[in-house]
């Protein structure tokens, strides 16, 4: 594998505490009715992204989080609705590329990443029939493209991860809104969604979508505030990554 091509996420060691599991809305069909605002709490407003993110299909409560190939994998998590690619690329940082470009093209709106190396990527251009290809520490373009929505995708995933993800395609934010995403950039790293964001009390809640390593069912990872999780003051602690507050990051 060239060098600039990124890992997107893993998971290391932690001691971190697994919060308990809950369900408030088992028989909900979204994310927003299966995660309504804890009591006393107020939604941050969002732009037309970060308010779509509630719309998300949701599966029933005991359904479980699959890997590309079929298997199980153990989190307190509910599964969403959001198609996997191919193979073992559809990870952490690719998820929420995935959102994003899922959302811009019902939109109609340009759908372009970059690659680590800070390549573009845009659909427009393997639409056209074009094809990305690594060359020395870069990406080159030539004719043979299959124009195929999926293929697109599966490209930008091989190339892209949370260190392109923090440097090209997101910038720097302080107040949290629902459609941002948590990164700490790296090989590996990690990344998270914010699926939807509150106030209460003086207290930020945040509701968490992520994927991960192997590639995976993206899911709401399920906090211990009726599914919520605190953003404290050294940022927010899963159970499996510690995502410092200089990690929050906006689409640009």
């Amino acid at each position: 594998m060239l060098c600039f091509l990124a890992l997107a996420c893993a998971a290391p060691t932690s001691d971190l505490p697994s919060p308990t599991p809950t369900h408030p809305a088992p028989a909900a069909s979204t994310v927003g009715e299966a995660f309504p605002l804890p009591d006393g709490a107020s939604r941050v407003s969002s732009d037309a992204f970060g308010d779509s993110l509630r719309q998300l299909g949701i599966r029933a409560a005991d359904a479980p989080i699959r890997t590309h190939d079929g298997r199980t994998v153990h989190h307190h998590a509910r599964a969403i609705e959001l198609p996997l690619v191919r193979g073992d690329l559809q990870q952490c940082a690719d998820s929420a590329i995935r959102l994003r470009a899922e959302w811009q093209r019902e939109q109609g709106q340009e759908v372009m990443f970059h690659a680590t190396s800070g390549d573009e990527m845009p659909f427009s251009r393997f639409a056209a029939g074009e094809t990305p290809y690594a060359e020395g520490n870069g990406l080159k373009w030539r004719e043979g493209s299959t124009g195929d929505w999926e293929d697109y995708l599966r490209l930008v995933f091989m190339w892209a991860g949370t260190a392109s993800l923090e440097t090209h395609d997101t910038v720097a934010a302080t107040t949290p809104r629902p459609g941002d995403v948590l990164v700490q950039g790296g090989f590996p790293g990690h990344a998270v969604v914010l699926l939807d964001v509150a106030e209460r009390e003086g207290e930020t809640l945040f509701l968490v979508g992520e994927g991960f390593m192997p590639a995976q069912d993206f899911h709401v990872e399920i906090g211990p505030i009726d599914g919520w999780w605190r953003w404290a003051d050294d940022g927010l602690k899963l159970p499996h990554w510690h995502m410092k507050r200089d990690s929050l990051r906006r689409w640009k």
